[in-house]
C-alpha cells in the first residue's frame, strides 16, 4: 500500500481556507487508511464511516474551492470542475464497493487516496494557488 497520507508544507497552496480544508481531508483520509488492514466487523464499520465522511467533506471542499476559483475568474475552472466530478465519481464507486465488501477495495482505496490527495493538490490545486497569488500580486 502507499504510505499513510500526511499533510505537510509541500501541500500548501497559499490560500488559508483551502489549506485548512486540505489538512482536514488528510486527517479523514488518514483514518480511512488506518482502517484498511483490519478485517473484523467493527473495523469495516469504521472504514464505511470514514469513507462516507471523506466523501461528504470532499463535496463541501470542492464547492468552496470552485466558488473561490469562480470569484477569481480562474481560466481553468471548467477543467478543474471536471476533475472534481471525476474524483467524486471515483469516491462514490469506492464507497459502494466498501458497502458490498469488495476484497480489493483496501488496496485500491489506498492508491486512490494517495493519488487524489497528493497528485491533485500538488498539480492542480497549486496551479490555482499560484494564479491567486499573482492576482493579489
Amino acid at each position: 500500500m502507499d504510505e499513510r497520507p500526511c499533510f505537510g508544507e509541500e501541500f500548501l497552496v497559499g490560500i488559508d481556507e483551502i489549506d485548512a480544508e486540505h489538512r482536514r481531508l488528510f486527517e479523514i483520509a488518514g483514518r480511512v487508511y488506518d482502517s484498511l488492514d483490519a478485517s473484523d466487523v467493527a473495523a469495516v464499520a469504521v472504514t464505511r464511516e470514514a469513507v462516507a465522511e471523506l466523501l461528504d467533506y470532499t463535496k463541501t471542499h470542492f464547492a468552496h474551492e470552485e466558488a473561490l476559483m469562480e470569484a477569481a475568474a480562474y481560466p481553468e475552472l471548467e477543467e478543474h470542475r471536471e476533475l472534481h466530478r471525476h474524483l467524486i465519481s471515483q469516491a462514490h464507486d469506492m464507497e459502494m464497493r466498501v458497502e458490498f465488501g469488495d476484497n480489493y477495495v483496501p488496496v485500491e482505496l489506498s492508491h486512490f487516496l494517495y493519488n487524489w490527495l497528493v497528485r491533485h493538490i500538488e498539480v492542480n490545486d497549486k496551479k490555482f494557488g499560484a494564479f491567486a497569488a499573482a492576482q493579489r500580486g
